[in-house]
């Protein structure tokens, strides 16, 4: 059964405020054991006429593109001359969210327009064969204190998706490039709703057989042909294919619905070889966060290619009739390394891709809708990923599907100049991510507040922690209000219950397996000394040599960077790091001083470092830090609580 309640919006501002709000069957309860392949069936003609005047829809989305990643958001090194000149024929939203951090939930999100707590595929996991069941847990990692739900691998069919209702309008409905929602046959795109598919398989970056060259031919994808120059892109190849596909239609007097997902800016970091040339010679501000020439090519072929589709659009007249929407799947990378740095950098934006924090989920969002869209128009509307299906419904003259985009909201008003407030948008990431530093949480915005709610993540009872930050007084989420703000808290807090309650979605659960050693990041396996948190330092203590203390957060990208921080030891007591070979001893002193180590030294695998107390005594860490090779910080501290 699927909830029949009204959209989160609805039902919160109304519980908000004291209303009795409707009540909603409790959905997805079941397992998921078998893929529903039944279709609901809406009463929409779909008679070619019936669209006729009509606007054609091209949906372009990024690949792991960040907020700041474009000149007219802001960057001062990438340089995206068509990206911004759409902006200022369109209104560009500066507040706009993705439904996930990351790629596969966002993107089931923008097909259903339902929250990934709600469809069920809440991580990136369309790449995965088989079929994997949405249940929720008990048990987990012993260092993890609550847990989310487990994660379906694809988009269930069951769904009828916003390719459906195009196609069913009597669009001519076609998708190109990525599209990672399912592994099997009957999850793929030609069984969502799109007649002419490039790309479009379980792919979680390009298809390209050879990993020196992923970007580029020979690909291991049945939808696409070899036949073509090897030095070409498959983003470009993929332009070609939907400006030709523009054409045909064009000449067949038909509207379409045309999704292209890009492959850009997704790893591996590779591109043009003449294009990252290039990039190696403009000079470089070690200063600026953004500054890999690898990034920068990468940024430039999909640039190119936005511009392409664009004058594809006006050679043919078709500019005047055709909606442009423009947005990525989620934030921009920070925690692989390329050219010795961070990929990209969300500042001033907190963390990125894989985390739930601002520079995790918020997003570059433009639309261009001629002859309602003022040129250059700005909106500092809050919009989400599940919007757009609503949207386009809208904006189509087509009927909205209440019982489908249960949780979007059409941002139309917005685009006309009209007051617009979705109500409070939610964004649920229940996973534990080492590479991110990212706990299960659930996080709200409302006007200026944004409210996480870490699941059971209080050390003392494994109650619920949160955190609340003003994002108009403090964008990088660094201060947190909610010890001075309850009353907020307790507001935001409610309408998160309010929407599990009501919608019936899976919920979280205290770790039964918890060893209740865990401070933050930071944990110990066995009883042998004490960790705890004094002021925002880990203390270590043992009264026996030999006590170690681990940390899940381990980026990717550290290993060849640094590990920095600050230490001190009451007790002149030694701490060994566990790297390779002896690994790397320090004697910290009484007062604190600064450390930095080398990352191929200090880190023990790929997923940890551990640290050990070389005899009894006290040691005190504080302002940890993962750097890459250059220095630039990996997502955020190491902080403890």
């Amino acid at each position: 059964m699927k909830p029949t309640g009204k959209n989160f919006t609805g039902l919160c501002l109304a519980g908000a405020i004291g209303l009795a709000t409707p009540t909603g069957s409790v959905a997805q309860k079941e397992t998921v054991s078998q893929v529903k392949t039944v279709k609901t069936v809406s009463t929409v003609k779909t008679v070619s006429d019936t669209v006729s005047g009509r606007p054609n829809v091209l949906l372009i989305l990024a690949d792991d593109l960040g907020w700041r990643d474009t000149g007219v958001y802001g960057s001062t090194f990438y340089e995206t001359p068509n990206i911004d000149a759409l902006a200022q024929s369109g209104v560009r939203f500066t507040d706009a969210y993705a439904a996930s951090p990351l790629c596969s939930p966002t993107r089931a999100s923008i097909m259903t327009g339902q929250y990934p707590v709600r469809h069920g595929l809440t991580t990136a996991s369309g790449h995965i064969a088989g079929i994997k069941v949405h249940k929720e847990q008990t048990t987990g990692p012993a260092d993890v204190r609550g847990l989310g739900p487990s994660s379906l691998n694809y988009l269930d069919p069951a769904h009828f998706t916003l390719g459906e209702a195009m196609k069913q309008a009597g669009y001519a409905t076609a998708f190109f490039g990525k599209w990672h929602m399912g592994h099997e046959t009957q999850f793929y795109p030609e069984n969502q709703g799109f007649d002419y598919v490039k790309g479009g398989r379980w792919h979680p970056g390009p298809p390209g057989k050879n990993p020196q060259r992923k970007f580029f031919p020979p690909w291991d994808c049945d939808t696409l042909n070899d036949d073509v120059p090897p030095d070409t892109h498959i983003d470009d190849h993929l332009a070609d294919l939907a400006i030709g596909y523009m054409k045909k239609q064009a000449e067949a007097h038909k509207p379409f619905f045309i999704c292209y997902w890009a492959y850009s800016v997704h790893a591996p970091f590779q591109s043009k070889p003449e294009l990252v040339e290039k990039w190696k010679h403009k000079k470089i501000d070690p200063d600026n966060p953004q500054h890999a020439p690898t990034m920068g090519a990468m940024i430039e072929v999909l640039d190119k290619n936005v511009g392409r589709l664009m004058k594809a659009l006006e050679d043919r007249g078709l500019d005047k009739n055709t909606v442009v929407i423009f947005t990525s799947d989620n934030g921009g990378n920070m925690y692989d390394t390329v050219d010795g740095t961070t990929p990209t950098s969300n500042a001033p934006l907190r963390n990125g891709k894989g985390n739930n924090y601002d520079g995790g989920v918020r997003v570059p969002l433009i639309v261009r809708w001629p002859g309602v869209t003022r040129p250059g128009g700005i909106s500092h509307n809050v919009t989400s990923s599940v919007d757009h299906y609503p949207s386009i419904l809208e904006m189509t003259g087509l009927p909205p599907r209440p019982e489908q985009h249960k949780d979007g909201v059409s941002y139309v008003p917005a685009l006309e100049g009209k007051p617009f407030d979705r109500g409070p948008t939610l964004c649920d990431f229940p996973h534990a991510v080492p590479a991110t530093n990212n706990t299960p949480n659930t996080s709200l915005r409302l006007g200026d507040w944004k409210l996480y709610r870490f699941w059971f993540d209080n050390p003392k009872d494994q109650s619920n922690r949160y955190e609340l930050y003003n994002l108009k007084d403090d964008i990088g989420e660094t201060q947190d209000l909610a010890a001075t703000n309850p009353q907020q808290v307790g507001l935001m807090a409610d309408i998160i219950d309010g929407y599990y309650k009501q919608t019936g979605v899976l919920t979280y659960h205290p770790n039964e397996k918890y060893n209740h050693r865990t401070v933050g990041t930071w944990f110990s396996q066995t009883d042998a000394g004490r960790v705890s948190a004094d002021k925002g330092s880990l203390v270590i203590e043992s009264d026996q040599p030999g006590f170690v203390v681990r940390n899940r957060f381990f980026p990717p990208g550290g290993r060849m960077g640094y590990l920095v921080f600050e230490a001190r030891s009451t007790t002149q007591t030694p701490v060994h790091f566990a790297g390779p070979g002896n690994g790397i001893t320090l004697d910290p002193t009484e007062k604190w001083g600064h450390c930095e180590l080398p990352g191929s030294q200090a880190f023990l695998d790929n997923k940890r470092f551990a640290l050990s107390l070389v005899k009894a005594g006290r040691v005190e860490l504080r302002n940890v830090r993962i750097l890459t090779e250059d220095k630039t910080t990996v997502m955020t501290a190491l902080r403890c609580y």
